[in-house]
């Protein structure tokens, strides 16, 4: 009987004991739990895909009667920096090359868009403001498709100024982040009978993967005594 007290004793006490056991190695060992959240590291590298959209002008043909509303969507591979500093500020310097996707394609195919943000950056919500250069080419004012289409615009001189939210979740070895940005674009428009210099509506989404800068040499120095 005594020994089966012993044993219930022993049961009871190894919950308690296993609990405080991982709490006891991650300290040793220089680890973090995965379950809290961490500030970014201050050096990352982000490759992204990046879509905008911007509303252009619109074209008719009498005969037969049709009208087509012309859209600028460049979707870009993205190639960025972040530098995290002073706790939770950051400054993030980019630059993308992809295809515009829109029905104006055929005057403005391939677009190169570098690219400068800064602002706040949390352990999961980030906000920024910031520019961007959008530069279509080569760009054909008037283009169609080839197939009885109708003329496509041509926008020149794209300078955007965009506001933008994210968020970012660590995962193993880097970071998911999402990106939504809202803003305006000045550009100079070339379609048809019309050239204009204005502001257009532009809508940005991103989808990208943090890369740490240094985290292997960082770690490898942890672990050493």
């Amino acid at each position: 009987m005594r020994c089966l007290f012993v044993l219930v004793a022993l049961a009871l006490a190894l919950p308690t004991a296993a609990a405080a056991a991982p709490a006891r190695s991650i300290g040793d060992e220089g680890l973090s739990d995965p379950r809290q959240r961490q500030l970014p590291a201050r050096h990352r590298l982000r490759i992204a895909i990046v879509a905008d959209w911007v509303r252009a002008s619109q074209a008719c043909d009498d005969s037969p009667k049709r009208c087509e509303r012309f859209h600028f969507a460049p979707l870009l591979l993205d190639f960025a920096y972040q530098l995290q500093f002073a706790k939770y500020a950051m400054f993030r310097p980019s630059i993308g090359i992809g295809y515009n996707v829109g029905n104006s394609r055929n005057a403005m195919p391939a677009v190169l868009q570098p690219s400068l943000f800064a602002g706040y950056q949390g352990k999961l919500f980030g906000a920024a403001a910031g520019w961007s250069f959008i530069f279509p080419f080569p760009t054909v004012a008037n283009q169609d498709n080839g197939h009885q289409g109708l003329a496509q615009p041509a926008l020149w001189g794209n300078h955007a100024l965009q506001l933008e939210l994210s968020l970012t979740s660590r995962l193993d070895r880097g970071a998911l982040n999402f990106g939504l940005r809202v803003g305006g674009m000045k550009t100079h428009l070339i379609h048809l009978n019309l050239d204009l210099k204005r502001w257009y509506p532009i809508v940005t989404f991103s989808l990208g993967w943090y890369f740490e800068v240094g985290k292997r040499r960082r770690e490898r120095a942890a672990a050493s005594p």
